[in-house]
């Protein structure tokens, strides 16, 4: 895992005491703190005592690899994801969602999946594979879902707990390795 991040965080990690370097270039509007990268992206900001870091300038890939590549290292890295959806096999990949069919609340009362072509990914322009269709119809099933509402919220719920266990152990590993600690930007 090391080998596939390092050039995300090779700059931010050469020592501790860097991190001062990293705060100095903080901004502050009102209760509202930024740190950018440049004038577009941000590394991470705060607004009061929430903060929000761009995780994908660490990691730079889909969420779909990060998981895949973490589950080599086998399902005990993924303490969130178990302790609330389980350990079946299921829930070791990043889910599909229909993003172009949800267009208003009322979709959220539909008492089933809609048909495969609404799950088009219209930012890749591609189709949603079979297999990935398959999969969404059995979490449907496994989880006793009665409505897009439920399916939605798994969704949502299925992504965090995903990302929190990947982000979690690249936060063990960099600290491991390094003495850094990328969650203090």
């Amino acid at each position: 895992m090391i080998k596939h991040f390092k050039k995300q965080y090779a700059a931010l990690s050469r020592d501790q005491d860097n991190d001062d370097d990293i705060y100095k270039q903080e901004e502050a509007y009102g209760d509202t703190r930024v740190i950018p990268l440049n004038g577009e992206k941000y590394l991470s900001f705060r607004v009061g005592n929430l903060r929000f870091i761009d995780c994908f300038q660490f990691f730079s890939t889909s969420l779909h690899n990060l998981v895949s590549l973490l589950l080599k290292s086998g399902r005990d890295k993924f303490t969130h994801t178990t302790k609330f959806l389980g350990d079946d096999d299921l829930v070791f990949a990043k889910g599909v969602y229909p993003y172009s069919y949800m267009i208003g609340p009322e979709k959220f009362a539909e008492t089933q999946l809609p048909p495969i072509e609404a799950f088009y990914n219209m930012l890749e322009d591609e189709s949603c594979p079979p297999k990935n269709y398959d999969r969404a119809c059995e979490i449907w099933a496994h989880y006793g879902m009665k409505t897009m509402r439920d399916y939605h919220d798994h969704y949502l719920l299925s992504d965090v707990l995903l990302l929190d266990d990947v982000f979690e152990n690249f936060r063990k590993s960099i600290y491991e390795h390094n003495r850094f600690d990328p969650s203090i930007l």
